[in-house]
């Protein structure tokens, strides 16, 4: 048995220093010593424990040559050239930078630890659609979750205001903003928040109540900033992002104008109006700010407005289109207030309770009143109930500040609103105070006396030039010298209570210049046509300028006189004094003479005007349908422009109708009849 171990341990011994790797001395043992040069017990599991010796995988690459044969008579392959190879390595690496495996290569190391994130190759560049449709699908997560939970997921807000700040598409901007704007719609409140003061935040609340707290105060903070970027955006020069911000702000305006920073949405909204550049934006912040004094009951909204307007027509001299101008028509204090204004002062219907009328109370009762009166303010601010007081006080120092305007053109004379202006004053003519009337009616005259004089130099000049350069021009001014009348008249229809204090004022000026353009109205070519519409230049014209749009209101020549007669003929109070029997006449025979110049259309409404006129004063225009027993001395004189000194009741028989009666047009015919019936009426 001895001798068998013996044999048995020379072998493997004989095995290890046979398989010994290379530079080994000696064979690995457990670390203990031999004895006798004996190995130990274990030296077969240590060799079990070795790591296998396994065949060298080399990368031959094929070199591309023929085999040769020895002169032994053995076939060997030729190696590749090696500078081939190393030339062919890198571009190899190019290609895939993978390994036979499929793993990217390390870098290099002799351990074999290389980075296979750094040697990844770089992500390929997305797309402007692809990136586009990813931030669709992010915005809309974003918003149904703050929609969802605002309360919880309100810190989403500033996430959405970070990928704005830090975006540069245009395109994925203008999809933000819409996003902000269809957030901010659906989680304010109906409310609008205030800050804390140091007391409330030193005092301690319920978990509920912080949370609201933390989510109202992060809401105001988020929505200013997005406000604030809104106006940054609307007033940069050539933004592509401007429209979508005043679209923005606009929707804003709209379905939440209760909230906080209402002033800072209006100033985008006037600003922008202040351009004299005609485009959507600019159309969508007039229909704006119209719907806005349209909608707002307690006029807090509406006189910061109009003060911002007035600011701004100041600051630009009053060179601004007149529809910004013709906002102030849509305020509701034209059918919610009862009290008159001027442009210095307001009346006050009710008065204060005197003092001696008074009710003396205790100390107890006066400390009862005002804890109850705090009680009622902070109750009617939760509740956002509208005081008829604070109402009526609104709306009153609007009115002011909208007459404060309105005499400030007419004095200044500013050509572009004047229209506008006298448009305004005819509608807020129920609103005047009777002592204001004197200096509207002055100013009123004075601008149809500049009208007429500079109608009577325009005429000079086409005797001299062509006569149609003037023509436009000519125009205009007439339309706002009936603007003028139609005010003027307006101011005393509408003041009907007080007529018994409007006897002393005198508007036969007025009625004198009505008299005087009639002819000349009706042989105007334009006059079924309004100013605002669109005329083909004149071919024979000298110079084929285009013709500046006219600032007057959009009704025709035509509806301007039917207005005018209106207003002076059946309109007028009682009280405000009678028309003479020589004016009436005169009227009535200057108008029959006006029907055969006119068109169809215009021919059967004057005369339909005129019938009315028969039907009213038939005593008093009867006898120039009837010339029996008719008695008068002197001739009647077609051109004076005085009604009084026209003599038409003497020698001005309406022949006209005999005329009409042949007209070509039947509706011409059948109406100048009913003309004649209603003047032989009794």
């Amino acid at each position: 048995m001895a001798g068998l171990s013996s044999s048995r341990k020379r072998k493997v011994s004989q095995f290890l220093s046979d398989h010994a790797p290379k530079g080994a001395s000696a064979p690995i043992s457990n670390g203990k010593a031999t004895l006798n040069g004996k190995a130990d017990w274990d030296e077969e599991q240590d060799y079990e424990r070795r790591a296998r010796k396994g065949r060298k995988k080399t990368d031959k690459q094929e070199s591309g040559r023929l085999p040769i044969k020895t002169p032994e008579g053995r076939v060997i392959q030729l190696e590749a050239d090696p500078r081939a190879l190393e030339q062919e390595e890198p571009e190899s690496d190019e290609h895939d930078g993978l390994s036979e495996d499929g793993l990217s290569l390390g870098s290099g190391d002799e351990d074999g630890s290389g980075n296979l994130e750094d040697s990844a190759p770089p992500p390929a560049k997305k797309s402007e659609r692809q990136r586009i449709v990813e931030a669709k699908e992010e915005l809309a997560n974003i918003a149904s979750s703050i929609n969802e939970e605002p309360e919880q997921n309100y810190t989403l807000l500033r996430k959405i205001q970070e990928l704005f700040d830090s975006e540069s598409s245009i395109t994925i901007k203008k999809l933000i903003l819409l996003t902000q704007v269809s957030i901010f719609r659906g989680i304010i409140p109906g409310y609008r928040i205030r800050p804390l003061s140091a007391e409330e935040q030193a005092i301690k609340v319920t978990s509920d109540i912080k949370k609201l707290r933390n989510f109202e105060q992060s809401l105001v903070s988020t929505y200013k900033t997005y406000v604030d970027t809104l106006g940054r955006l609307s007033r940069a020069v050539d933004s592509q992002l401007g429209p979508v911000a005043i679209s923005c702000t606009c929707t804003l305006l709209d379905s939440v104008p209760h909230f906080n920073f209402r002033q800072e949405l209006l100033k985008i909204v006037v600003e922008r109006l202040s351009s004299r550049v005609i485009d959507d934006s600019f159309i969508k912040c007039r229909n704006t700010l119209e719907e806005f004094f349209r909608q707002d009951e307690s006029g807090t909204g509406s006189l910061e407005a109009v003060r911002m307007i007035v600011k701004m027509l100041k600051a630009k001299d009053y060179h601004v289109d007149e529809s910004v101008l013709n906002t102030f028509l849509s305020l509701r204090l034209l059918t919610e207030l009862n009290v008159k204004a001027s442009y210095d002062s307001i009346d006050q219907p009710t008065q204060k309770m005197k003092v001696k009328d008074r009710i003396p109370l205790t100390k107890k009762e006066k400390k009862a009143r005002k804890e109850q009166k705090i009680l009622d303010t902070q109750m009617k601010e939760a509740d956002a109930v509208v005081v008829y007081e604070e109402r009526e006080r609104n709306q009153s120092e609007t009115l002011k500040t909208v007459f404060t305007t309105y005499f400030r053109i007419l004095k200044e004379k500013k050509p572009a609103l004047k229209g506008a202006t006298l448009e305004g004053l005819a509608k807020f003519a129920h609103l005047i105070n009777i002592e204001f009337f004197a200096d509207i009616l002055a100013a009123l005259r004075e601008l149809v006396e500049d009208a007429q004089q500079e109608v009577d130099e325009e005429e000079e000049e086409a005797n001299d030039n062509d006569a149609s350069e003037s023509t436009q021009r000519e125009r205009n001014l007439r339309r706002e010298a009936l603007l003028c009348i139609v005010s003027a008249f307006s101011l005393l229809a509408d003041q009907a209570n007080e007529a018994k204090g409007l006897v002393n004022i005198d508007l036969s000026f007025f009625t004198t210049y009505l008299y005087s353009v009639l002819l000349l109205i009706s042989l105007s070519p334009t006059i079924e046509l309004s100013s605002k519409s669109l005329h083909l230049a004149d071919p024979s014209a000298s110079e084929l300028a285009e013709i500046p749009s006219s600032k007057v209101n959009k009704a025709t020549e035509i509806e301007m006189l039917l207005r005018s007669l209106d207003v002076v003929f059946f309109k007028a109070p009682r009280g405000a004094g009678e028309i003479s029997s020589t004016r009436l006449a005169a009227f009535a025979k200057r108008l029959s003479v006006a029907t055969l110049q006119l068109p169809e259309k215009s021919c059967v409404t004057l005369l339909t005007s005129l019938q009315n006129l028969n039907k009213k004063f038939s005593r008093k225009v009867r006898p120039l349908y009837v010339s029996d027993d008719q008695v008068g001395d002197g001739t009647y004189d077609p051109f004076i422009d005085s009604p009084e000194l026209s003599n038409a009741l003497t020698g001005g028989a309406v022949f006209e109708h005999a005329l009409l009666a042949n007209h070509y047009s039947p509706k011409v015919r059948e109406q100048s009849k009913l003309v004649l019936k209603s003047a032989a009426a009794r």
